[in-house]
């Protein structure tokens, strides 16, 4: 269970667990790594911390090390090259013999004779080899050919002792490499941030408040067939700094690889998104202790503050300001699955905060169209929709009922959410409503 995950503002299911890994020989993968604007993705290796550090070129990188504050074994990394000197239709062999060359004499990277390969539908270029100086590093590069003069090189580098095991590493990360159009994925954004904005312009008080549901939501979690957790939700009309909105307030418990999560959200937006509070306050347990953790933000206007606790460290965030046309609140993004038209597939892409970051990620909700599914036992007609909480992850499964209530969610990483009635959930978790006093109301 990963603590910079916990305080998320992302749906519950990707909150609690680690990400799902896919063994390729001895290889565990994290789930897939997108990024549809560059037009690549991939499965990085589990147990690694992904950064948007950059170096020249440098799009994403992963790294590996034995605990957060021991030094860096090994490296993933993936860059965005271009190259002038190779011409479209050019021989890729003999490009690659001069590009040996080249990385020798600027890099001091020294490898040995390169290869082309078939890879992700097209040809790339294949080197081994070792970086100049002292401390020597083996790396593994591999230049996959793009279009025109554009490629994207995934690279791996660490101890020359260990090459074997990286090249193992990136053998298994590149069966992954999936190459897609940038250019469909940048003017389907363009017209899914077109729709976002378009959708939350014609937000009223009348229509947010339309959206709500006065009944309690109960809702349990399972991994496989096993119940691992619940969820209760409440939304009200409410009033903030005399401001009329909405309130939305959740309480999670999770038991799950021997620790338990308790989660407490506080949501509060107006249909305006003038302003905005959200306290989501966290609690890990587990036989090797407790760890607390709080995340507190406001928005008045376009700027946002926002500071977290984890455990004694405190972080205050710079403050950020907020797209204007495509900001969507933490409490309306739980409420998205009844503000769009259920009955017209489209997609829907949003501006959220990420506290963990101070930085904006991009949300978006797709509706994929009727379906039928299993709950409780029995057949029922439903819509599915999807939520992708940022451009670099999965989107998760919903089906909703014609009023956009929420029947069941998958989650990439293999958990389900699944509607429940209070005694379905009392009669897995006899100390629901004690759980829920305790963590406050």
């Amino acid at each position: 269970m990963k603590k910079s995950a916990i305080l998320s503002a992302a749906a519950v299911l990707c909150l609690t667990v680690s990400a799902p890994s896919q063994e390729t020989g001895e290889i565990k993968l994290a789930s897939p790594y997108i990024d549809p604007v560059r037009g690549f993705s991939l499965r990085p290796p589990v147990d690694t911390i992904r950064s948007r550090a950059t170096s020249p070129n440098r799009l994403v990188v992963w790294t590996r090390r034995q605990s957060p504050r021991a030094p860096i074994l090994w490296r993933l990394s993936v860059y965005g090259r271009t190259d002038d000197t190779f011409k479209p239709g050019g021989n890729l062999l003999a490009y690659s013999r001069t590009l040996v060359k080249r990385l020798a004499k600027i890099e001091g990277f020294k490898a040995a004779v390169p290869r082309i390969v078939d890879l992700a539908g097209t040809k790339a270029i294949n080197l081994r080899g070792l970086t100049a100086g002292k401390a020597k590093f083996w790396q593994r590069r591999v230049w996959v050919y793009l279009r025109e003069d554009k490629f994207l090189e995934v690279r791996i580098s660490g101890p020359v002792s260990e090459k074997e095991k990286l090249d193992a590493i990136a053998t298994a990360v590149l069966k992954t490499l999936k190459i897609t159009d940038p250019k469909d994925a940048r003017k389907r954004r363009k017209a899914d941030l077109a729709r976002g904005a378009e959708l939350l312009k014609k937000l009223t008080d009348k229509k947010l408040t339309g959206a709500l549901d006065n009944k309690d939501q109960w809702f349990l979690y399972r991994r496989g067939e096993q119940a691992i957790g619940f969820m209760l939700q409440k939304e009200t009309v409410s009033v903030s700094a005399n401001k009329s909105g909405c309130l939305i307030k959740s309480w999670i418990m999770m038991k799950l690889d021997g620790k338990t999560l308790k989660l407490r959200r506080e949501m509060f937006t107006t249909a305006d998104r003038s302003a905005e509070t959200w306290l989501e306050s966290g609690r890990v347990e587990s036989a090797g202790g407790n760890v607390v953790m709080e995340e507190k933000g406001t928005k008045n206007d376009s700027k946002i503050d926002c500071r977290i606790i984890v455990g004694k460290k405190t972080i205050t965030n710079k403050p950020a300001t907020a797209p204007k046309d495509n900001y969507l609140p933490r409490a309306m993004a739980w409420l998205l699955r009844r503000m769009v038209n259920l009955k017209q597939p489209a997609s829907y892409a949003f501006a959220t905060y990420n506290g963990r970051t101070g930085r904006f990620n991009l949300r978006t909700f797709t509706v994929v169209g009727p379906d039928e599914i299993e709950v409780g036992g029995r057949k029922v007609r439903a819509i599915r929709v999807t939520d992708q909480l940022t451009a670099e992850t999965q989107a998760a499964d919903m089906w909703v009922d014609s009023d956009g209530k929420l029947l069941i969610m998958n989650a990439a990483d293999g958990l389900t959410m699944e509607i429940a009635s209070e005694n379905a959930v009392e009669r897995r978790f006899a100390q629901a409503r004690e759980t829920i006093r305790t963590m406050g109301q």
